[in-house]
């Protein structure tokens, strides 16, 4: 069984629209049964609706126009991501918002949501754990202020670095999920 630990960030517009947020990086960690990392995953993608980054996400990122500019398309790097993962897997990730945007940018692409069925919603796991109120879950920077994890602030919001934090959080707390074998 392998463990995919993965982040998004998204081009998130400032009004109301019919169209999803488009995703505009893909970032991942994959473990192994032993919880070793084996490999990695980053990728820009090219939004189709909203071609131009939104102030507010450059500012939030670090992600430059000509990242996306130059990337490919959701659709690619979809077959791409999902290649990588390979068989046997468990996707991860922190909240069930990453969730809930690959589905809809996947459905709005008229692409299968079958292979995102099976997963962690690691925040919730968290949350579970260290008793946090009901309703009330932990955000990421918490979660590693709480397991002592050092983080370098600048790095936060962008897919990779926050898989990676993701990661070492579900590492941690690994023996503790409540995960149907």
């Amino acid at each position: 069984m392998k463990y995919i630990i993965f982040d998004l960030e998204l081009n998130s517009k400032p009004f109301k629209s019919k169209i999803p947020n488009e995703i505009i990086e893909i970032g991942a960690i994959k473990l192994n049964s032993k919880l070793k990392v084996v490999d990695t995953f980053q990728a820009f993608i090219k939004p189709r609706h909203y071609s131009k980054l939104f102030r507010h996400i450059k500012k939030k990122t670090n992600i430059i126009q000509n990242d996306i500019d130059c990337a490919e398309d959701f659709k690619s790097v979809m077959r791409r991501f999902k290649k990588w993962i390979g068989r046997e897997y468990i996707l991860c990730a922190w909240g069930q918002d990453d969730f809930y945007h690959l589905n809809t940018n996947c459905t709005m692409e008229k692409m299968s949501v079958k292979w995102i069925e099976k997963r962690i919603n690691i925040q919730k796991e968290f949350s579970r754990i260290y008793n946090f109120e009901k309703g009330k879950q932990s955000s990421l920077k918490d979660a590693l202020n709480i397991l002592d994890i050092p983080i370098i602030e600048e790095n936060l919001h962008r897919a990779d670095v926050d898989a990676q934090y993701t990661s070492e959080v579900f590492i941690k707390i690994f023996d503790k999920l409540d995960i149907k074998k």
